[in-house]
């Protein structure tokens, strides 16, 4: 809602306030024709005044409704925190809650992720994989140490 509607409110409301006027300061010479045509002047100035004024309203509850989402945008944004490879959130018992670093980033969405608690992290909505850099490490010297058995038992060594 711009000043240009606000500003026809007003003149809406004046009109309508002048016509009431008119007609509680005129005397019983004027015609009753003529005072009809001011009581129908003014219902129409006061309908539109009524219409604007819903208008008005309209626009500053769309306005709070922004702001609300704004609001609430920006304390996620404040609260929201990276912990690589995935995004963590306090829940209201302040445990952390970790979500999909993909969707986040790419849709403002946040999909839980699921986790096997020793740093792997699975999303069910993109089918996204994560792993922590310490499981990475693990997972590597695991596969190390599987490769360097499989060696010394091989049939060349028996």
């Amino acid at each position: 809602m711009d000043l240009a509607a606000i500003g026809s409110l007003i003149g809406s409301l004046k009109t309508a306030t002048d016509i009431a006027k008119f007609i509680r300061e005129s005397d019983v010479s004027i015609e009753k024709a003529e005072t009809k045509l001011k009581l129908a002047e003014l219902i129409s100035a006061l309908a539109d005044a009524k219409i604007e004024a819903a208008e008005v309203q309209q626009a500053i509850l769309d306005r709070d409704e922004l702001i609300r989402l704004l609001k609430a945008e920006a304390k996620l944004q404040a609260d929201l925190v990276w912990k690589q490879p995935r995004y963590v959130l306090a829940n209201a018992q302040g445990e952390e809650e970790s979500y999909c670093q993909n969707c986040y980033d790419s849709e403002k969405k946040l999909s839980r992720l699921h986790t096997d608690e020793r740093g792997y992290f699975e999303c069910r909505v993109c089918k996204q994989s994560y792993k922590t850099n310490e499981r990475k490490s693990s997972d590597s010297e695991k596969l190390r140490q599987a490769n360097a058995a499989r060696r010394n038992g091989s049939w060349m060594s028996r």
